[in-house]
Formats: C-alpha cells, structure tokens, sequence
C-alpha cells in the first residue's frame, strides 16, 4: 500500500450482546417448558406400553384378514403379559411363532410380550383386560372383533386405557385422570 492511503477496516461478523441475551432468553423459556413434561418417564413408558398393545391388537386384526383365519389376543394380567394365536373352532389355539427380523415361521420365538421380563416396560402392570367377560379378544377372517372391551394399564399414577370398539376393532387410547 502507498504511504498516506488510509485502509478502512470492515467489523468482523458476530452476535450482539443483545442477540445473545435474547437468544438465551428463549432457550431458557422452552426448557422451563420442556424439561418438566420430559421428566415424567412414568408417562413415556405407560404410552410406550399402550402402544405395543395397540400395534400387536392391529396386527392380529390385519394377520386375520390376510390368512383368513382366527387370531385372538390373550392376556394375562396375574403374569401382566399377553400373546397372539391362532385359533380354531375345534379349541385349538396355539401361539403364533414370530421373529420381528424373519416374520412368520417355524423355530422362532412365541409371540408373547411380557412386561415384567421386558427390560422396556419395567414398572408398567397390565391392570385389566375386559372382552365380554373375559380376558380374551378374538378376530375373525373378517377382521371383526368378537366383542369390544377394554384394557387398563398404570405406572405409578399414571394410568391409561385402550378400548377396542365391537364390531370394527377401531383401537383408541386415553389417558385416565383420577
């Protein structure tokens, strides 16, 4: 540069003191918010519970339709676990065999849940399974279920029921305030 030529510098890029305040002040709002809601692990894992159920009442409902076969849902609530079967008319029920990574087939694992020996359900009890009186919910070929009913699940105070409506096996879910 020549002698006597002045250079002008130009501010660097940056954040204001300002900026930083407000962004911070943000952040600080939605973790007020956040935080509390993501603490109550009991209410995660109680939906997580619910959700399973609900998959496995679908998917009994959906494998009924596709082998055109009875599928019942068995639970158990003194063992808080549950399976899916075939069934018969003849009284024969056995429990489906079912690899999540292999599907349907021989020498796999029976498809039953069970909340106490799985690891991501601990703590979550099977309260109750109403169908007619009993503790079992059938669908036919159909997909129809054989009655409608209700099973109740809780964690601590946190408590949710999952109804299957007669008829259409629609699933719902809510939670239970006391």
């Amino acid at each position: 540069m020549p002698i006597g030529t002045t250079t002008r510098r130009r501010n660097k890029a940056g954040y204001t003191l300002i900026e930083v305040l407000v962004t911070v002040t943000i952040m600080g709002l939605a973790a007020a918010i956040i935080v509390p809601n993501m603490l109550q692990a009991g209410t995660l894992g109680v939906q997580a519970g619910a959700r399973i159920i609900i998959a496995d009442l679908l998917f009994a409902q959906n494998e009924a339709m596709a082998q055109q076969s009875t599928r019942r849902v068995v639970f158990d609530t003194d063992n808080n676990s549950y399976r899916v079967e075939k069934y018969d008319s003849g009284a024969t029920a056995w429990v489906l065999e079912y690899n999540p990574s292999k599907g349907m087939g021989n020498n796999q694992q029976n498809y039953e849940v069970d909340f106490e020996e799985d690891g991501r359900f601990k703590g979550i009890e099977i309260v109750s399974a109403q169908f007619n009186g009993g503790s079992t919910i059938e669908f036919d070929d159909l997909g129809n279920p054989s009655s409608g009913g209700t099973i109740e699940l809780r964690f601590d105070d946190h408590r949710f029921e999952i109804k299957v409506a007669p008829f259409t096996g629609r699933v719902t879910v809510e939670r239970i305030t006391s």
